[in-house]
């Protein structure tokens, strides 16, 4: 079973055993600790990636693929409904550290040849309209300092 469908069967298992559990939290926590070591320590973005664009909802998938001999795996970062000042002021800047910021949490980075940084804006009064900017970045690039 490959890393991220073993991590998606326990965190469904954590969940099936919380409704059960006399100490949820402690279960939660266990289950929370088992997939970073599955995935990668940083898998999950930091606190501090969040809040940098003010952001309301992360997602993160990942994508590991050999096309015609050539790594093509990959990091997608969707942050939702950014509202910090430096994110409505220039997005690409914060596209920019985010990715860094990323790189430099993930364990298992180097096992990537991009990230790509997405985001959404979803419109209040109709969630069906959204509005997508898309970033992409060399993780090489945010691996290597100038």
């Amino acid at each position: 079973m490959k890393p991220i469908k073993l991590g998606l069967a326990l965190l469904g298992f954590s969940i099936l055993l919380q409704a059960c559990s006399c100490e949820p939290e402690n279960l939660t926590k266990g289950l929370f600790w088992g997939f970073n070591k599955i995935a990668g320590e940083g898998y999950f973005p930091s606190p501090e990636l969040i809040a940098l664009g003010g952001f309301e909802q992360v997602e993160v998938a990942v994508n590991h693929s050999i096309v015609n001999g050539e790594d093509q795996s990959r990091i997608e970062l969707k942050l939702y409904n950014g509202k910090s000042r430096e994110f409505l002021e220039n997005e690409a800047n914060v596209a920019r550290k985010c990715a860094e910021l990323y790189a430099a949490n993930y364990s298992r980075i180097s096992e990537f040849k991009t990230i790509d940084i997405q985001f959404v804006k979803v419109d209040p009064i109709n969630p069906e309209n959204y509005t997508i900017a898309e970033y992409n970045f060399e993780v090489n690039d945010l691996l290597t300092k100038p």
